[in-house]
């Protein structure tokens, strides 16, 4: 990686309409991941007369040395071509619980803010080859569906108007480092990834058992794009399907073809489901695990009558009469004529 040319295929192929955009935004911790990529956008974006760039570091104030590090970090990259930093700050209570997780959405909202603010349209993440293996082995762990083993992706959008972009995923961190030492960037370690009260530094200690038995991050990484791959064609046969199955769609509620959806392979007829449950609530606020809403589907698809219930705020039944499945909101009394 080392190689700007090889660094500018990776934002050709999955990237081609960054070098239009007047900014874009990246994370950066002072860590050596995400140093190296500002510093291959910044060396790219001069050749290619690209885009000013905006690092944005988030200050979570969780330690008391964290706000000197941030400023270190600014210090880092003062200077570097088309790049302007700016820090973040955390200042919301903190929460009795779940602090990680509440740290991590913080830091997004935080950054997405930010490009709101300034018209900015693509936040740039420098998770690597390693941190796609980790989290295909996590979602193993926890039982994951292809989906979720399909791993992290190239390009998520978040909220209406962002889109989250990772052009590092088949890059190993070992690369990333020596782009630094190479370019005598000074990085700083995270303590919080040595420490084994959490998940995946215990997974990333793990993972030199499973490479000699060559489950390595490269192999992980490959499994997870061809999953992926896999994960986009179902997702778009339910697509289709789906309109194929509608009969009505409200905002709250929703009618299907039941026979037409009972007659469709379970992958795709799940698909549906989880689409039409979108329709009726959306699915951030969807609270059902995705075990719940496969034994529905179980009991839908098998011979004997579908028994209505109440799921996540939704109710589901089967009108036989017009022969529709039927998904509304329990605030709904009545079923809609």
């Amino acid at each position: 990686m080392n190689n700007l040319k090889d660094f500018s295929n990776l934002l050709r192929r999955d990237f081609s309409e960054i070098g239009n955009v007047p900014s874009l935004a990246v994370g950066v911790s002072g860590g050596p991941d995400s140093l190296a990529l500002v510093r291959l956008l910044s060396d790219w974006s001069c050749e290619a007369k690209g885009p000013e760039i905006h690092a944005l570091t988030v200050d979570h104030g969780l330690r008391p040395e964290s706000g000197a590090e941030a400023l270190r970090t600014g210090e880092i990259i003062k200077g570097w071509p088309r790049v302007l930093h700016e820090v973040l700050r955390w200042e919301s209570v903190r929460p009795a619980t779940r602090l990680q997780e509440e740290a991590r959405a913080a830091r997004y909202a935080l950054m997405a803010g930010y490009c709101a603010e300034h018209s900015i349209g693509h936040l740039f993440l420098a998770h690597h080859r390693d941190d796609q293996a980790e989290t295909v082995l996590f979602r193993l762990a926890k039982g994951s569906g292809l989906d979720g083993l399909a791993g992290i992706r190239p390009r998520r959008p978040y909220g209406e108007n962002l889109l989250l972009c990772r052009p590092l995923l088949e890059v190993s961190k070992a690369a990333l480092v020596a782009v630094c030492k190479d370019r005598g960037i000074a990085y700083a370690q995270d303590p919080t990834n040595e420490n084994q009260s959490h998940a995946r530094p215990r997974l990333r200690a793990a993972r030199e058992i499973l490479e000699a038995e060559g489950l390595t991050a490269k192999r992980l990484t490959v499994t997870a794009r061809r999953l992926a791959r896999a994960s986009v064609a179902l997702d778009q046969i339910a697509e289709k399907s789906l309109l194929d199955l509608m009969i009505k769609l409200d905002t709250d509620y929703t009618v299907l073809n039941f026979e037409l959806l009972r007659g469709l392979p379970e992958e795709i007829a799940l698909r549906v489901v989880l689409k039409a449950i979108d329709q009726v609530s959306p699915a951030k606020s969807y609270p059902s695990r995705l075990e719940r809403v496969e034994d529905l589907l179980c009991d839908l698809l098998s011979a004997a009558p579908f028994r209505k219930r109440t799921l996540g705020g939704i109710i589901f039944e089967h009108d036989e009469g017009s022969k529709a499945f039927v998904l509304r909101k329990e605030s709904l009394a009545l079923l809609p004529g």
